[in-house]
């Protein structure tokens, strides 16, 4: 387990061990936000989608864009702020740029598998 940094009151762990056959990453992530019972488990994909040795589950992409519509909202609220208009920017070009590397992969022919492409 390896813990995280983060400015919230939680705890945050990468709960399985880096995989240097997909990409050196984690894939396993734990949040505790109060009690030792009080846990929210992420799963990322880990493995080529659809295969039967694979992990399914949810993708960079897919957390961003909860961030993104959670900031967005606050930015019509009365918690509206340049911090948030700044975290939302970085969001969005984090975003953009996930997207430039699925469209690569598209094009190499080599996404959903534990292939590199070209940049």
């Amino acid at each position: 387990m390896r813990a995280l940094p983060t400015n919230s009151p939680t705890n945050v762990a990468a709960i399985d061990e880096r995989d240097p056959n997909a990409g050196g990453a984690s894939h396993h992530y734990a949040i505790q936000w109060g009690g030792a019972k009080d846990v929210t488990r992420v799963q990322f994909q880990h493995g080529p989608r659809g295969v039967a040795a694979s992990t399914p589950g949810v993708f960079e992409d897919d957390l961003l864009a909860i961030l993104e519509d959670r900031l967005a909202l606050f930015q019509t609220g009365p918690f509206a702020c340049a911090e948030n208009e700044e975290a939302l920017a970085g969001i969005r070009h984090a975003r953009f740029h996930l997207g430039q590397r699925v469209a690569k992969r598209i094009a190499q022919g080599v996404l959903g598998e534990n292939k590199e492409h070209k940049s």
